[in-house]
């Protein structure tokens, strides 16, 4: 912006290359430094945001905020001195009489010339500008409702995984026949690079695979590979063991607590009742279109002895559950009676019951009992209690004090995303009929969906509010605020027309585009108003021939900053690259906001400020008049 303000004041006013730097600096460096501060205060807040989205993006907008804070300095001192010093050459390459240059050159000025025609006709017609424009921010609404969500779109690094389980005491061997026989599965599938096994543990292994690069795939994705591979094991079924093939990960990152794309949490408080609901459960949302490898994380159940009292007859006896608990505590574990000292060492002296006497729920029922009264008869754990062999749970998961059982599912986004995988799951237990205390909690990718959601709409808010207060402080009006600001709901239709037209999810990366994008677009409403504001005041031209006056000076430079903005996200749009997957919603974003925004910038901002500006003299005029002046100048007007 600097530098094309300083070629134009010596090109077209025929001032010295030092003279026209002065000059043209100065007109611009009001707008330069309000360019720079409202990108600053666009991309800060996003410093005070916390959890996930923090971690994976704060050093990017570090890197922004240090990079515009540098930018500043320079273009107020390094640029004009530059074109001051770089202008006295003499020498010119006659590039400038490059045939394709000159012909740009015409079409931009053939371009500028209609622009004047079409932008006075706009402001003559105003009102339906900026009706059209509110249409097209209520369309923009309604389609944002019908865009699919996730938390961070999936990054295709060529790594995916199968794991196989078998029920429990299952051998070794037999996990290790099937972990060799889904090698020699996975080595018969295209793109293979290595396989990494590992089996015997608890009944079961996992297959580490690494395939080739993208580019060396003809065409085929991860999410591709890993349904096909999906079904050939389906076809070939294993009995009794579930095999399922996980799709890619972004490795190193947790986005929730259950590490799955879909987490399902049935809470309660019978363990046998809690693996019923999950068996109907996972029955129901069996199916869904894009979810797949469902399983019910089922506490595993080992053989226990267990005791269970006859509180009635310890009472008749005189005894109580912890006594018992006592006496079998000692006959198991011991119970410390006395310490040995020896030296400056202490021994404890631990009083048990042989360990090879107890091999049976009959041998611990023999354990004596004796009662509180002394020279009484013993009394065995037989007699007040049964004794008896039980499968229990190894372990008990709760959550916030409540027994929970968990259910994972892996989302393949090539298929369905993940709202839409929620939103069915979620339609298809609905009129499951649940017994009281009992319940479900959908969870996994969709728990931090929420909360990214929560705390972008809060800093996108915080982000107009910051760069409005900037403005204004500057300006100091609140006209010309809310005219530049006009630019960020310009450039959110964009957004969303570029969101729905490549069927790119909402994601944490289009969120940050979208603050980005907040500090971008107002650059082009701050060129425009800038220089109505200082051509009205300095040639005093009529209000509606000087903002089209305004659009048609600065839409070269408006172009300039658009097009290198557009051009350098581009590629990272494109996807180009391997691991672009992660940043290209929000390079989408920024291409989509800038391009529709500066089209309807060099249109809706012209209307809006005579619109504004009219109404804001009326109101002053109306607020400022004398009280007794209004009558008279309206009877002269109506004798006229």
């Amino acid at each position: 912006v600097m530098l094309e303000n300083i070629y134009r004041r010596r090109e077209q006013d025929g001032l010295d290359s030092e003279t026209a730097a002065h000059v043209g600096s100065h007109e611009v460096t009001s707008a330069v430094v309000a360019s720079t501060t409202t990108n600053l205060a666009a991309v800060a807040p996003f410093l005070l945001m916390t959890g996930l989205s923090a971690l994976i993006f704060q050093e990017l907008i570090l890197t922004i905020s240090f990079a515009i804070l540098a930018s500043l300095p320079l273009a107020l001192t390094l640029v004009p001195m530059l074109a001051a010093q770089l202008g006295k050459i003499g020498f010119r390459s006659g590039l400038d009489q490059w045939r394709p240059l000159l012909a740009f050159e015409r079409g931009l000025d053939k371009l500028g010339e209609k622009y004047r025609v079409v932008a006075t006709a706009a402001v003559r017609r105003r009102w339906w500008v900026m009706g059209g424009s509110l249409a097209l921010c209520g369309i923009a609404w309604l389609v944002v409702g019908t865009l699919s969500s996730t938390f961070l779109p999936q990054v295709d690094d060529g790594t995916v995984g199968i794991g196989f389980r078998f029920p429990s005491g299952t051998p070794p061997q037999q996990a290790n026949r099937a972990a060799l026989e889904l090698e020699e599965m996975v080595r018969a599938m295209p793109h293979v690079r290595n396989v990494f096994a590992t089996a015997g543990g608890g009944g079961g292994g996992n297959l580490d695979i690494r395939l080739d690069p993208v580019g060396k795939r003809d065409g085929m994705s991860a999410d591709s590979w890993v349904r096909e591979m999906q079904k050939r094991i389906d076809e070939r079924g294993f009995a009794g063991a579930r095999v399922f093939v996980r799709p890619p990960r972004i490795r190193g990152l947790r986005t929730n607590n259950a590490g799955a794309d879909l987490s399902l949490t049935i809470q309660g408080d019978e363990l046998s009742e809690l693996e019923r609901l999950g068996r109907d459960v996972e029955q129901r949302v069996r199916g869904i279109p894009g979810l797949q490898n469902v399983e019910v994380q089922a506490q595993e159940a080992s053989p226990q002895l267990g005791i269970f009292v006859d509180r009635e007859r310890l009472r008749a006896i005189g005894m109580d559950a912890g006594t018992v608990g006592q006496t079998m505590r000692t006959a198991l574990d011991g119970t410390v009676a006395t310490r040995y000292a020896e030296g400056n060492m202490e021994y404890d002296v631990r009083v048990m019951l042989p360990r090879g006497k107890f091999t049976s729920a009959e041998a611990l029922a023999g354990v004596a009992m004796f009662p509180g009264s002394r020279g009484g008869p013993p009394v065995y754990l037989r007699d007040v209690a049964d004794v008896r062999e039980i499968m229990g749970p190894n372990e008990i998961r709760r959550e916030n004090q409540n027994r929970i059982m968990r259910m994972n599912g892996d989302i393949i986004t090539e298929v369905a995303p993940i709202s839409a995988v929620t939103d069915s799951v979620r339609a298809r237990l609905a009129d499951m009929q649940w017994p009281n205390g009992y319940g479900v909690i959908i969870g996994g990718e969709e728990e931090a969906i929420r909360e990214t959601n929560r705390q972008m709409l809060m800093i996108i808010a915080l982000a107009i509010f910051l760069v409005f207060v900037v403005l204004a402080v500057q300006y100091e009006s609140v006209v010309d605020p809310l005219i530049i600001l006009l630019a960020i709901p310009l450039g959110l239709i964009g957004v969303v027309a570029t969101l729905w037209a490549t069927g790119t999810p909402l994601s944490a990366p289009v969120f940050l585009g979208m603050i980005l994008l907040a500090g971008i677009v107002v650059n082009n409403s701050i060129l425009m108003v800038e220089f109505v504001e200082e051509f009205r005041h300095r040639q005093n031209v009529p209000l509606h021939a000087a903002v089209v006056e305004a659009g048609f000076v600065r839409m070269r430079p408006i172009l300039m900053t658009t097009l290198t903005s557009m051009v350098g996200s581009l590629p990272l749009a494109l996807g180009i690259g391997e691991g672009s997957e992660l940043m290209r919603p929000l390079a989408i974003a920024v291409v989509g906001g800038i391009a529709f925004s500066t089209m309807l910038t060099l249109f809706v901002v012209p209307c809006a400020y005579v619109i504004l500006h009219t109404a804001r003299d009326r109101v002053r005029g109306f607020v400022l008049a004398p009280r007794g002046a209004a009558p008279i100048r309206r009877e002269a007007e109506s004798g006229d």
